[in-house]
């Protein structure tokens, strides 16, 4: 997911309420490793990067 894309998701997910806690039991995650992701410092396998994306599109 590019920079600007990503901005985009973490603003979504604030705006509706979405902690990295509920977020990253969803993915199976850390939520240190949410956290790094979303400040652009790692990235994620696609598939959980859809399966992020989806889960803020469906909240």
């Amino acid at each position: 997911m590019n920079i600007k894309l990503r901005d985009e998701y973490l603003l979504k997910r604030r705006k509706k309420g979405i902690s990295q806690k509920e977020l990253s039991q969803v993915l199976q995650c850390s939520q240190s490793l949410l956290s790094r992701y979303e400040r652009g410092e790692c990235g994620m396998k696609k598939e959980k990067v859809e399966l992020y994306r989806r889960y803020i599109d469906q909240k």
